[in-house]
C-alpha cells in the first residue's frame, strides 16, 4: 500500500487546482497587457545607455527557469485561444511535477514566473519564497523575487533580496545591477548607485555607459534640489 500524500502535498495539490479554473483568463489579459515582461522586470541584459528613462530591472528567469515547450514563455503574438491552451498546459504540468515533488524548485521558480509574468508578483513571490526554502542558494530566484518586491513598491526588501544574492554570489551581475536601479531610483543612495554600476561594468565589461549613467544621476539630483527649493518653507 502506497503512503497517503503528505499536507504539505496535499495543499500544493490542492493550490494549484484552484489556479487553474481562476488564473487561466486573468493571467492570458495581464500577459497582453504587459507583453510577457512586465514592464521589463525579466531583460536579460543591462540596457546600452540609461537615455533619460528608467532601465529594465536585469533578471534571470531567462537563464535559470527556461519555460518548459510549448509552454507559456512562448506565447508571443499566440491568439488568446492558442494562449490560454499553453498556459492550461503549462499549469497542468507544474500541478503534477508539485504534486509529485513539493520541493521541485525548477517547478515553484517557474510557477513563480508565469505570476511575474502575469503582474501577480506577491503570488510570484509565494513560489519564489517556497523554492528558495529548498535552495536557498539559487541566485536567479531570489533575483527575481527582489524584482517582484520592487514592482509592489518594497524597494529596501527588494534590495535586501539582491544582496542577499550577492552575498551567495558576488560576481551576480545582475543583482549588482538591481541594487543600482533601486539605490539610484527609489531610495536616493546615489553614491551606492553608482558604485554598484560600476561593479556590474568590472563582471559584464561594455553592458552600458556609464557616462549616461552619472548623467542620469545628476539629473536626479538636480531635480530633487528644484523640488525642494519650490517646495513651501
Amino acid at each position: 500500500m502506497s503512503a497517503p500524500p503528505s499536507i504539505k502535498s496535499q495543499q500544493y495539490s490542492f493550490a494549484i487546482a484552484g489556479v487553474i479554473f481562476g488564473f487561466v483568463m486573468g493571467f492570458v489579459a495581464a500577459y497582453q497587457f504587459y507583453g510577457g515582461r512586465t514592464g521589463g522586470v525579466t531583460a536579460a541584459t543591462a540596457p546600452e545607455t540609461m537615455g533619460g528613462q528608467r532601465p529594465a530591472m536585469a533578471g534571470s528567469r531567462a537563464e535559470g527557469m527556461p519555460p518548459a515547450q510549448g509552454g507559456a514563455g512562448q506565447m508571443d503574438g499566440a491568439p488568446p485561444q492558442e494562449m490560454m491552451e499553453q498556459v492550461t498546459r503549462e499549469l497542468e504540468a507544474l500541478k503534477k511535477a508539485i504534486e509529485a515533488d513539493p520541493h521541485n524548485v525548477t517547478a515553484l521558480g517557474r510557477l513563480g514566473n508565469m505570476y511575474m509574468d502575469a503582474g501577480m508578483f506577491d503570488r510570484a513571490i509565494q513560489y519564489y519564497t517556497t523554492a528558495l526554502q529548498t535552495e536557498p542558494g539559487n541566485v536567479d530566484i531570489r533575483t527575481d523575487m527582489g524584482s517582484c518586491l520592487r514592482q509592489m513598491g518594497k524597494a529596501k526588501e527588494a534590495l535586501k533580496a539582491f544582496e542577499e544574492s550577492i552575498s551567495v554570489d558576488p560576481k551576480h551581475w545582475k543583482s549588482w545591477f538591481n541594487v543600482g536601479v533601486v539605490c539610484m531610483y527609489d531610495l536616493g543612495d546615489y553614491d551606492r548607485a553608482e558604485s554598484a554600476f560600476a561593479k556590474v561594468l568590472e563582471l559584464n565589461p561594455g553592458s552600458f555607459d556609464m557616462k549616461a549613467v552619472k548623467d542620469e544621476i545628476e539629473k536626479l539630483k538636480s531635480g530633487k534640489s528644484e523640488k525642494a527649493q519650490g517646495s513651501p518653507s
